[in-house]
């Protein structure tokens, strides 16, 4: 294992009971036709790109449940016997929101997916440190989930937010004096798989700029 020091140069973070509003969709997203196909995580992750003042280079972007929406319409599909919708199958895969900011944006950098259970947001932000110290550059490290589906009280037991998502953009710190171990400061009742880079937000917000993470 090896500790590196990562300096976060900018966070955003958002979460909501039901549904996020003022997510400036008309602004970000000017192409209606375009912005109509958005699923609501790729909604989410433009949002906090934009705040994070990112529209190109690499990115790691972490989800556990993805897009379930988009999922839950294509099992109610064969469950009625009816086709899927098209817009529905495309908008299911890991990658629906990093590749809907890529062509948006018209960034041909890399993009990596991260899930791995209520753990994505501590992968997705090593697997950003990881990138970060390997060329050099800057990553927009991002982890958004969205649940707000049909029934979906029946079932959930992880989170009072149905919508939330947390982003940083972060670079290798040059040495590692002032660098503060992550501490756990998320948010109460937001689900697991955020809250270590809510942490990392809300350490930043709180004026700390590098963190050690453990690679």
């Amino acid at each position: 294992m090896k500790k590196v020091a990562i300096k976060i140069t900018a966070s955003a973070k958002v979460y909501a009971p039901f549904k996020l509003d003022n997510l400036d969709e008309k602004r970000i997203i000017p192409n209606m036709m375009v912005r109509r196909r958005l699923t609501r995580n790729a909604k989410v992750m433009l949002y906090l790109a934009d705040s994070c003042g990112v529209d190109n280079g690499k990115v790691v972007y972490g989800s556990c449940y993805s897009e379930l929406e988009e999922t839950a319409n294509i099992a109610n599909s064969v469950l009625m016997k009816e086709l899927p919708s098209p817009i529905s199958f495309q908008n299911s895969v890991y990658n629906t929101a990093p590749s809907y900011f890529s062509l948006i944006h018209k960034d041909k950098d890399e993009i990596i997916t991260v899930s791995s259970g209520m753990k994505t947001s501590l992968d997705t932000l090593k697997t950003a440190a990881l990138q970060a110290l390997i060329s050099g550059e800057k990553i927009f490290c991002v982890a958004v989930e969205c649940i707000n589906i049909k029934n979906i009280d029946e079932i959930n037991r992880c989170t009072d937010y149905l919508e939330a998502g947390a982003a940083v953009v972060l670079e290798i710190a040059q040495n590692k004096e002032g660098a503060k171990e992550l501490e756990d400061l998320g948010i109460p009742g937001v689900i697991d798989s955020l809250q270590d880079l809510m942490s990392v937000v809300n350490m930043h917000e709180q004026g700390i700029e590098k963190i050690l993470i453990e690679l």
